[in-house]
C-alpha cells in the first residue's frame, strides 16, 4: 500500500516527528511505501470560498496545492499527523483541508484509507 503522511505540525522535530516516525518505521516493516509532507512549513493559502474550482478544481490560487493534490490522489491512505493545540489539530493542517474543496470528488471516488495520528503534551 501507498502511504502518504501529511505532517501538520509547526516544530519539525517534536513529539509529532517522533510519532510519525515511530508510524513510518512499522509501515515500512509491514512492507508499505511510505512518503511524508511538511505541510505546516508548504505554501498553501487559505481556501477563500470562491467555488471557482467547482468543488474539482483547477483551483484560482497559485501554490503548493497542486503538487499536494497529485500526492494525495496517487496513494492509497492518507495519514493526518498533528500536535493538539486547544482541542483540535494545527491550524497549518486544517488550512489543507480547507482546501480538498477543490478537489472533493476525485477524494471520495478514491476511497482512500486514512488515519488521524495526534498527540499532546
Amino acid at each position: 500500500m501507498k502511504i502518504l503522511l501529511l505532517f501538520g505540525s509547526p516544530n519539525l522535530n517534536g513529539s509529532s516527528r517522533i510519532l510519525a516516525d515511530n508510524f513510518i518505521q512499522g509501515a515500512k516493516e509491514a512492507g508499505h511505501s511510505v512518503s511524508m509532507l511538511d505541510i505546516a512549513h508548504a505554501n498553501i493559502h487559505p481556501c477563500t470560498g470562491c467555488l471557482h474550482c467547482g468543488y474539482e478544481g483547477p483551483c484560482i490560487q497559485k501554490d503548493d496545492m497542486k503538487q499536494i493534490r497529485k500526492q494525495i490522489l496517487d496513494t492509497d491512505m492518507i495519514v493526518f499527523v498533528s500536535p493538539l493545540y486547544y482541542y483540535g489539530f494545527s491550524a497549518q493542517l486544517k488550512i489543507l483541508i480547507d482546501r480538498f474543496c477543490s478537489f472533493n470528488t476525485s477524494i471520495h471516488q478514491k476511497h482512500l484509507k486514512s488515519a488521524l495520528l495526534i498527540i499532546t503534551e
